[in-house]
């Protein structure tokens, strides 16, 4: 099967979606899928502007997805995916599945986002995209990753029928695991070597809300001297943090900036517990990595994250009560949870390894090809 997948990025210019295809495409190829990579970087057929993109945000991407159109009506292919495509003048999918993993309507109605011009920029792109999601093919397969972008799609008024929700993205369990003596990771990694250590990965976007965590650990440090908040990533907010964590005078504050592929599954792993405070999520890739680690978690109490409290790998919190959730995440560690632990690591490899998710893939392009 000669397999085209085009996205709007791939590594080495990638951060959700990018890496998920790039862990899919690897397992298709290894069943023996003859896959071609379609997005502004290539590798294997660049098209768009990455630079548009970077510039102008979703416009840049309505360039991309025109400059694909034409394209796909000037060569064939035996199967085309395409990962949350905005096809304005036509859907030249005749075979196709169009897999969905966030909707600009989603981050319009959750209001992410802090400024009120970025809330009227996503209400004009989830115009648009409501348009383009009604266009596309009735033959076309639509799949979405993840219950809330199901849910999501069925408030934009796609037929529920037509949507295939695999509920999860993937992790690749053999490289993100349990490994070593923490205390000589963390000794690699410059972090306190006796503490417990709650990680936060991702970018600091305001959908993340890290300030909620500052405000958590501001009060744990007074409760305790031995719990040490680590952050690893970049983002918009960066600056702000490490200023309101100096503001504060905290000490148990880490900012690791961008953790590299080859360090990431080593900070997992010298890790105590994994900490989300998003207010709004999809089916993000950190919480599987940190799951597929050993790490019970503490995430938000919101529909997209609620794997964690029904498989028992950790605990539900509200953050929107900061007193509350403190006391709840202090009650939380003053217990060791090695059977949560345990669970979050064999839910991994029983459900998310990447191989598991290819497998689900590889049924609905079988599907689509009869």
């Amino acid at each position: 099967m000669r397999l085209l997948i085009c996205a709007m990025e791939y590594p080495p210019h990638s951060d959700g979606i990018g890496n998920f295809v790039s862990n899919i495409v690897t397992h298709l190829k290894n069943q023996g899928l003859d896959c071609k990579i379609c997005s502004p970087s290539g590798p294997d057929i660049k098209l768009g502007s990455q630079t548009l993109i970077e510039k102008y945000g979703f416009f840049g991407l309505l360039f991309f997805w025109y400059a694909v159109t034409r394209h796909l009506k000037s060569t064939t292919y035996d199967m085309i995916w395409v990962h949350n495509p905005y096809f304005i003048f036509s859907t030249p999918l005749s075979r196709g599945v169009v897999t969905i993993h966030t909707t600009y309507y989603g981050v319009w109605f959750n209001h992410v986002g802090y400024f009120y011009t970025l809330h009227i920029y996503n209400k004009i792109a989830s115009i648009i995209e409501h348009y383009c999601l009604h266009n596309i093919d009735k033959t076309t397969i639509i799949t979405c990753v993840g219950k809330q972008v199901f849910h999501e799609l069925k408030e934009i008024g796609i037929d529920i029928r037509r949507i295939n929700c695999i509920p999860y993205n993937g992790v690749d369990s053999n490289r993100f695991k349990p490994q070593g003596n923490k205390k000589e990771l963390r000794k690699k990694l410059g972090i306190p070597e006796n503490d417990i250590v709650l990680l936060s990965v991702g970018r600091l976007t305001p959908n993340k809300r890290p300030h909620v965590l500052i405000d958590i650990i501001s009060i744990l440090e007074k409760k305790r001297g031995d719990i040490t908040l680590c952050f690893a990533g970049k983002g918009e907010l960066l600056d702000d943090m490490r200023e309101l964590v100096k503001k504060r005078g905290l000490k148990k504050v880490i900012f690791l900036g961008y953790v590299d592929d080859e360090n990431l599954p080593l900070l997992y792993s010298c890790s105590d517990y994994y900490i989300m405070a998003s207010h709004y999520e999809g089916a993000p890739l950190t919480l599987y990595e940190a799951l597929a680690s050993g790490l019970s978690c503490i995430v938000s109490d919101i529909p997209s994250l609620d794997l964690v409290k029904q498989s028992d790998c950790g605990i539900a919190v509200n953050f929107e009560n900061i007193e509350e959730s403190s006391k709840t995440i202090l009650a939380f560690l003053s217990d060791s949870h090695s059977e949560q632990a345990k669970n979050a690591r064999d839910l991994a490899i029983r459900e998310l390894d990447w191989s598991i998710i290819t497998q689900k893939y590889m049924e609905i392009f079988k599907r689509q090809s009869v």
